[in-house]
């Protein structure tokens, strides 16, 4: 009796084969297309500062999103890639940047004191004696009771 009510539950909710009336009734719908539009003051905030004059379209991502809630950050490159700037940006919070320390691939270092908080939407510039170097790694000390994360970007 059981498998008898089981086998009708079934049936029942199988749905029901579509007949050629219902098939040639059928209307297809068009979505609108959608257009995008992008937030020009999300890209051009920064036009009166140095780096956006010299470097725009230039900044190669290194590293996006990282979290200044650890005492450092190892962003490791392996060499790849020149660059005669880096920008440290804030994405969101406000980060304390105490240090940065890059290592290059000929086995050099240059170390950046910063100990300042970035605001949100704000960056610095690190210029790498204007020569086109490759860089091993860098490494962020941050301060880890801030909140807040950063990207950095090569040009």
């Amino acid at each position: 009796m059981r498998g008898l009510t089981l086998l009708t539950a079934l049936a029942m909710a199988v749905p029901a084969v579509p007949t050629i009336a219902s098939a040639q009734a059928r209307v297809i719908v068009r979505e609108p297309e959608v257009t995008v539009r992008w937030n020009r003051e999300h890209y051009d905030r920064y036009e009166n500062s140095h780096w956006h004059r010299e470097f725009r379209g230039r900044w190669t991502p290194l590293a996006t999103g990282y979290n200044a809630r650890t005492e450092r950050q190892f962003i490791n490159l392996g060499g790849h890639g020149g660059y005669r700037k880096l920008r440290v940006e804030s994405v969101r919070g406000e980060p304390v940047i105490l240090k940065i320390a890059i290592e290059f691939a000929d086995k050099t270092s240059q170390a950046v004191e910063y100990r300042e908080s970035l605001p949100s939407g704000t960056g610095e510039v690190i210029d790498l004696n204007g020569d086109v170097r490759r860089i091993n790694r860098i490494i962020v000390y941050t301060d880890p009771h801030s909140r807040g994360t950063y990207s950095i970007y090569g040009a």
